[in-house]
């Protein structure tokens, strides 16, 4: 079982790819758990950018996210990471940060010289048991035009091994409708979220 399901009932009442001020956000996670309940969500997850070796305290962030657990009791408080898939398709991430993390998004920041590269890379992340999300896939797309057969591809590893595919609300990060289309059609399952960098992005619910 991927970490991701145990809270799967939250899947489409939250939003799980939130930046803090602990990295490159702009808000506290108390703002930004705050925010998240004025939008109707039940569940957020802070996801600050890692690396093998970061720069700043991890335990920080669990620390503020067990202070928020208590201060907003009604929220599904989630711990995660986004790591960057490095050329050969390592995710870039210390064992240590994985054992505190709930959920793990693996993204492309930066791009392997050949689309082939790319696409390997990626689908040898998505097989990784440590990830949850694959984030933001228009990255893939922003260098090289993929086949339907390679997208079908890609897809598919993600409904073997139980990867969610991310549909981003950040306009850096438009997902091709082509794309969206056969995600639907081939039955992988989707994650809503903002990638939000300050409250004003925090994704809202009716």
């Amino acid at each position: 079982m991927k970490k991701w399901e145990k809270n799967r009932k939250y899947i489409d009442k939250g939003d799980w790819h939130l930046h803090t001020n602990h990295v490159e956000g702009e808000n506290t996670i108390l703002e930004m758990c705050e925010q998240a309940e004025k939008n109707g969500l039940q569940s957020v997850a802070f996801t600050e950018h890692v690396r093998k070796n970061i720069d700043y305290d991890f335990n920080a962030i669990v620390k503020d996210v067990e202070e928020a657990r208590k201060r907003f009791p009604n929220l599904k408080i989630l711990i995660g990471c986004e790591a960057k898939i490095l050329l050969g398709g390592d995710i870039d991430v210390n064992d240590n940060v994985l054992k505190l993390c709930d959920i793990v998004i693996a993204s492309f920041h930066g791009f392997p010289p050949e689309k082939s590269e790319q696409i390997n890379s990626l689908k040898t992340a998505l097989k990784n048991p440590d990830v949850d999300i694959w984030g933001h896939p228009a990255t893939l797309f922003r260098n090289f035009e993929l086949s339907n057969e390679e997208m079908e591809n890609v897809i598919k590893l993600c409904i073997d091994n139980k990867v969610l595919i991310e549909n981003t609300l950040r306009s850096s990060y438009p997902t091709p409708s082509d794309f969206l289309k056969l995600v639907q059609k081939l039955g992988a399952e989707t994650i809503t979220s903002s990638d939000a960098h300050s409250i004003y992005e925090i994704r809202k619910i009716d």
